[in-house]
């Protein structure tokens, strides 16, 4: 079954925010799921989340200073290649910072479920999203992009 269709399809953010309600109806659903206390389990999930968020934010900052789009459906939109700030460390800040949230939630919600879904996250970002930027990326950045891979980590 080719499921090409999904490229580009579904924006980041909406998908993040989905994972994270569909989390919250599960955790509500279930309860706490792991034997971490949660006195540990809270503050360390939201900050791990709000980190996420932070990171996520800076990889936007770069793109607006940049003057380049920050619409994940349109790559082919990108004005110049940004590897500068976040993206000297990440190929993909916001995207890291979405499933980081994810992740914090998760852990704040004490839900093994929650991981899974943080991971499911992942695993689509990577397949129908990052992928195809990175083939639009290539063809409009050639040899630069094709440098910028081998110096930085898709993640992390």
């Amino acid at each position: 079954m080719r499921l090409d269709w999904l490229e580009l399809r579904v924006p980041p953010l909406a998908l993040t925010v989905g994972a994270a309600i569909v989390m919250a109806v599960v955790s509500a659903a279930f309860g706490r799921t792991t034997s971490v206390s949660p006195e540990v389990a809270t503050p360390m999930g939201i900050a791990a989340a709000l980190a996420g968020l932070i990171l996520a934010c800076r990889g936007v900052i770069e793109f607006r200073s940049a003057q380049t789009t920050v619409d994940p459906l349109h790559p082919e939109q990108s004005a110049q290649l940004v590897t500068t700030g976040v993206y000297r460390w990440t190929r993909n800040p916001m995207y890291l910072g979405f499933v980081a949230a994810l992740a914090g939630l998760a852990i704040a919600l004490q839900s093994v479920a929650g991981l899974a879904i943080a991971g499911l996250a992942a695993v689509y970002l990577q397949r129908f999203q990052i992928h195809p930027e990175e083939r639009v990326l290539q063809r409009r950045f050639g040899d630069a992009f094709n440098v910028y891979l081998g110096q930085v980590r898709r993640w992390l």
